[in-house]
This record gives C-alpha cells, structure tokens and sequence, in this order.
C-alpha cells in the first residue's frame, strides 16, 4: 500500500515540474517584432491617449486600406505632424502589440490661415 502511495506521489511530481517547466517555456520565448511600410493621411491626434489615427493605403502582406487608430510609444511622433498631413511611417507587430514606430511627413496641409 505504501510502495503503491510513493509511486502515484512520484508520478504527480513529475507531471506538476513538466508542466511547470513548459510555462516557463512559453514565457521565455519572445516573439520577433516585424515591420510594414505605411502611407496614409492623418485623421486625428490624441496625445492623452497616445494615439494617432490615419487613413492608410493597404499594407502589402499586412492589412487592408483602412482608416485605423495607431498606439505610439514615442510621445516624439506627434511633434511637427497635424490633421490632414500626408505621412510615411512604419507599423511595428509584436502580437498582440501593433503600434507606429515611426512617422514622417511628406505633404503638408496648407494653412487655413487668415486671408488678406
């Protein structure tokens, strides 16, 4: 009886550092990050929330053409760029994480200045 408790105690252990184990796996693993070109027009700002919305051309091996919010990680994006600017940027992939690595702006939108 005892001989027959040991074995299902040592088969348990076993099962629970295998399994432990593999988590630690999954864990340690990182995905890589990959990178599309994007060309859109700027929608809106939302610096609070750190987001900036474009209205994109398809990304070849990536999405649609779609009018999408981007996360932003470097506050540094939204210096320079308004509503309605033509831009070039690069989305940066991480799944879950999508956010726009970088932004440049090739075609302002004219100043709705006073007229004289």
């Amino acid at each position: 009886m005892m001989e027959r408790y040991r074995t299902v105690v040592l088969i348990l252990v076993f099962v629970l550092v295998t399994l432990a184990g593999c988590g630690r796996q999954e864990k340690s693993e990182s995905k890589p990050t990959k990178y599309h070109h994007l060309r859109g027009q700027i929608v809106a700002l939302d610096p609070a929330s750190s987001l900036i919305t474009i209205s994109h051309e398809k990304i070849p091996n990536f999405m649609e053409a779609m009018t999408m919010s981007f996360s932003i990680k470097d506050s540094a994006l939204f210096r320079g760029v308004e509503v309605g600017d033509s831009v070039r940027g690069v989305v940066a992939v991480q799944r879950p994480e999508i956010w726009l690595d970088s932004l440049t702006v090739f075609w302002k939108m004219p100043s709705s200045g006073p007229s004289l």
